[in-house]
């Protein structure tokens, strides 16, 4: 199955785990794994405490990672502006493989399953595809 998801801009992070337990309940699989994978080269599938300082904090270690405004072969051939946003996705990885536990995520207490926007505000697809 796959949701679709409106980002409102670079750095957002979208938590999508209600959304993947409500697909997940629809499949009737009570107990397994759940691959969920970001179908662009822009946005990624991480999971993280929902708390604005870690968010925060993570965002300002990625544009010293991989600025913005970085001078890449990318920017000048396309003239998009977004090649951190390519090599910050290839860093992160599309995808994640959670545990199924009774129907639903089998998360810790402050877990959260996030679509992190790295480039600007868009729809985005997310397949989740239980295994």
């Amino acid at each position: 199955m796959e949701l679709t998801i409106h980002t409102q801009g670079q750095f957002d992070f979208v938590d999508i785990t209600t959304e993947i337990n409500g697909a997940l309940k629809e499949t009737n699989i009570q107990n397994g794994a759940v691959l969920i994978c970001s179908r662009h080269t822009t946005a990624s599938i991480v999971v993280n405490e929902s708390e604005q300082g870690i968010k925060e904090d993570t965002i300002n270690f990625w544009s010293r990672l991989i600025p913005p405004k970085g001078d890449y072969q990318h920017n000048q051939i396309r003239q998009d502006d977004n090649a951190h946003a390519h090599m910050l996705a290839m860093f992160l990885g599309p995808s994640v493989t959670l545990p199924i536990k009774r129907g639903v995520l089998d998360l810790g207490v402050w877990q959260r399953v996030f679509l992190v926007e790295l480039d600007k505000s868009r729809e985005r697809q997310v397949l989740v595809q239980v295994l």
